[in-house]
């Protein structure tokens, strides 16, 4: 609350928090997603079950499976892990259940690990085709975590995610050496990195501007490469842009664009300190109901 007074002090009312309701509630939303990321944070700092990468187990969960992985130095893994997790995601009520039964081949087959992707590619493909019924009923297959909704459960789909995914991943030989290729570019400064990596991943079908924003925040918060969102990155956003105008256009004004939105935003953070990925994490789901504090998940 503090922090929203001064940076209106300097830079004048921001027109969506007006209203006190409005304004307790995107602060509640900033605290929700300070407690997600302090989840992860504390989820590192204890022992984590194997069984976390186990798709075949009840105990399943691509996050702590990529922080076990991390902790034990085995980073494409960890990488890889933290891709599952971010291109299915975590559904409100059948938790992991889609990213277990492609991850371990419906019960029926290898377990599509890194190492076992790249040893047989076009085998992770025949199994997707040979479960092309079981995807498309989401009883058995479960679903995709409200992030990722609009992603088609085709095995072509899911296959073309994968590979281009994989591409990105060996370009460079490994996640370190693109890393360390990056720094050589650019330099190592978290929030220089971080959008060089962004542009990378263009190439990576099915992702875009969510799934590449996602992906990386997490990579940051496992602490798998030194990075750390350098803006809220608004272009192709849909709800944290809806978030975003109602927070600071003026109704009646001239419109603003994107880019001027993002910026405002961006300059809110110099105030808060709370990261980029808070903002455009809180403003998302602020702008779903802007006066009445809801906890959303999955």
């Amino acid at each position: 609350m503090a922090g929203l007074a001064a940076f209106e002090a300097q830079h004048g009312a921001l027109p969506g928090i007006v209203q006190l309701s409005a304004r307790d509630t995107f602060v509640q939303q900033m605290i929700s997603s300070l407690r997600r990321i302090e989840y992860i944070r504390n989820m590192q700092a204890r022992a984590i079950d194997p069984g976390r990468i186990d798709p075949n187990s009840s105990l399943f969960d691509p996050l702590k499976g990529a922080a076990l992985l991390g902790q034990n130095g085995d980073l494409d893994e960890a990488v890889w892990m933290t891709f599952v997790a971010t291109h299915f995601g975590k559904h409100v009520e059948d938790a992991w259940k889609l990213a277990s039964n492609v991850m371990g081949s419906f019960g029926s087959g290898p377990t599509w690990n890194f190492a076992e992707y790249a040893r047989q590619p076009a085998a992770f493909d025949a199994m997707l085709q040979a479960h092309q019924a079981d995807l498309a009923d989401p009883k058995i297959s479960g679903r995709f975590s409200n992030h990722r909704q609009y992603q088609s459960k085709k095995p072509d789909k899911i296959g073309l995610v994968f590979s281009t995914f994989y591409d990105w991943l060996i370009a460079d030989g490994d996640f370190n050496t693109k890393i360390r290729n990056i720094h050589l570019k650019v330099g190592q400064q978290p929030t220089v990195v971080f959008p060089a990596l962004y542009r990378s991943m263009a190439p990576v079908y099915g992702f875009g501007r969510l799934g590449n924003f996602d992906f990386l925040t997490m990579v940051g918060k496992l602490q798998l490469a030194p990075i750390d969102a350098d803006s809220v990155h608004m272009s192709g956003a849909t709800g944290p842009f809806s978030g975003a105008k109602l927070l600071v256009q003026a109704p009646g004004a001239a419109a603003m664009s994107r880019k001027q939105i993002e910026a405002v935003v961006d300059r809110l953070d110099d105030t808060l300190h709370v990261g980029k990925q808070v903002l455009e994490d809180s403003l998302c789901n602020w702008q779903k109901s802007p006066n009445h504090y809801v906890y959303f998940s999955g």
